[in-house]
């Protein structure tokens, strides 16, 4: 289940970067800077999110009823601002289209929305048996979704941009809520006896 996770969202990590990167190209420049934006921007906003605040606290392996709310709410809160950082960007290329002034702003949008990526290792490494596994899993993940990005792109041109992300992003939040649940001991890994989900 860990791992189906880490590389599920690695997809979804993939691909709303590269609907970044060809919205930039599209509606900013088709020039380098659309791809540089797209990429340190991302970047920026990952390493920021390994200082996120996690929720956790040092009772995070304390099964709590229903939903874990300390751990659901930074993930869910960090998965929705990601989506709609991008979506604020898209509507802000739409509207200004060719508007350097705005590069700026969209800086920090892609800052928002990379930040998740970092908040995800972050809240994620301790259910790994390592961070390299956590790495590997997601990262191949994220290869995954700039393929799929692209083919998205190439099949459905600019209505990949818009519709990609938000199926992904909503289809992923009940995955949210399940993980939620196996890292606070409520539910065990499926084929596992008296699973404890954290290794």
């Amino acid at each position: 289940m860990r791992i189906i996770y880490a590389l599920v969202f690695g997809v979804y990590f993939g691909v709303i970067q590269t609907a970044y990167f060809f919205g930039l190209e599209i509606l900013l420049t088709a020039a380098y800077t659309s791809f540089v934006t797209a990429t340190l921007a991302w970047i920026s906003g990952a390493m920021a999110g390994l200082f996120l605040p996690d929720g956790q606290g040092a009772n995070i392996r304390v099964a709590k009823p229903l939903v874990a709310k300390p751990l659901v709410a930074p993930l869910v809160a960090w998965h929705v601002a990601g989506l709609l950082a991008y979506y604020g960007a898209m509507a802000l290329l739409y509207s200004f289209p060719y508007d350097f002034s705005l590069l700026p702003a969209y800086w920090i949008l892609i800052m928002i929305s990379g930040a998740q990526a970092g908040h995800f290792f972050r809240i994620n490494q301790p259910y790994f048996p390592t961070s390299a596994q956590l790495f590997l899993m997601e990262n191949n993940g994220f290869i995954l979704g700039w393929v799929v990005g692209f083919g998205g792109f190439v099949a459905l041109g600019v209505k990949s941009l818009l519709i990609s992300p938000a199926a992904l992003g909503v289809a992923l939040i009940p995955m949210v809520l399940l993980h939620a649940r196996y890292a606070t001991r409520q539910v065990g890994e499926p084929g596992e006896a008296n699973s404890t989900y954290v290794s």
